[in-house]
């Protein structure tokens, strides 16, 4: 239940379409590459973005309403930056 709150808001990006492969490396998937994703795959990116967080924070536990703000942030991050990359979004997201 707490990583379903950030994957309907990853899901929620809804930018462009385009074909997106199995493999990815997260380092340079864009906003816009995260929206064109079918919802089921958004999950699997929500559970990444949720530990890369906590991972630079050094922290293993999850606060699901904070963790649904921060994801709401970078939804609306890369809605207006949709070239960015998503971790770039993040870190961005974080500082506001």
């Amino acid at each position: 239940m707490k990583c379903l709150s950030i994957a309907l808001a990853v899901a929620g990006i809804g930018l462009v379409s385009s074909a997106f492969a199995a493999e990815v490396d997260m380092s340079k998937l864009t906003c816009k590459e995260v929206g064109a994703m079918p919802a089921a795959k958004t999950i699997g990116v929500a559970m990444w973005v949720n530990g890369y967080v906590h991972g630079k924070a050094g922290n293993a536990m999850i606060d699901s309403d904070k963790a649904h703000a921060s994801a709401e942030k970078v939804v609306a991050y890369c809605k207006s930056n949709p070239t960015t990359t998503l971790a770039d979004a993040i870190e961005a997201a974080s500082k506001t």
